[in-house]
């Protein structure tokens, strides 16, 4: 339950980003948050050759998920 809670509140307030298979995903309070986000875990060198966000309805509140598709 505990790590429920964690995770809950990772996802309404902190940022989590994710990288692999040419791709680079995270979440924050706005989209140029969220792209910002993404782009640090996108390898030195690589070209990105797409970025897109969408809005996630969290209780009274959008948070932003983005991806940012790269080649290396």
């Amino acid at each position: 339950m505990r790590h429920t809670a964690l995770l809950m509140a990772t996802i309404l307030w902190g940022s989590t980003a994710l990288a692999g298979g040419n791709r680079a995903t995270a979440q924050g309070p706005s989209e140029q948050f969220a792209t910002a986000e993404a782009m640090r875990v996108v390898p030195q060198g690589a070209t990105i050759t797409d970025t897109t966000c969408k809005s996630i309805d969290v209780g009274f509140s959008s948070r932003y998920q983005c991806t940012i598709t790269y080649s290396p």
